[in-house]
């Protein structure tokens, strides 16, 4: 939830645009919003947010966003662009609404990341008019 509408319970568009943003964070990194885990020195559980391990990986560049992003996507994805949508989920997730992006920029910026990978996709010859599933039936 977005810390102004967890403090006044008023919903405005940012709100909206903040929710997005840590959706986009859980499907790239394959992880909960919020989880908890026991502390090491048995002080008790520690809260582990998905916003912040986003901006521990993109402080480690390149090669942190590769670490972070969910491991069952392999390969599978350009690097670059999968660091500059992890980039625009954290401007999604600002805690100032004010220097959150609209969602219309959101939509250009997810737009032109789309084309970025379908090109990049297109170049490595990844077939994308099927699907497969190693899924039990």
């Amino acid at each position: 939830m977005a810390p102004e509408f967890q403090a006044k319970g008023v919903l405005t568009q940012k709100c909206d645009v903040y929710a997005f943003g840590v959706v986009i964070l859980e499907l790239l990194s394959g992880l909960e919003a919020l989880r908890y885990e026991f502390d090491e020195g048995g002080e008790g559980v520690r809260r582990i947010s998905v916003i912040e391990m986003a901006r521990e990986a993109v402080a480690g560049g390149g090669a942190g966003v590769r670490r972070w992003v969910d491991r069952r996507l392999k390969d599978s994805y350009p690097v670059d662009v999968a660091e500059k949508m992890v980039l625009m989920a954290l401007e999604c997730v600002e805690e100032d609404p004010e220097k959150r992006l609209d969602m219309e920029k959101v939509a250009v910026k997810v737009s032109k990341l789309y084309l970025e990978s379908k090109n990049w996709a297109e170049r490595i010859c990844v077939p994308a008019d099927f699907s497969s599933s190693l899924a039990p039936r």
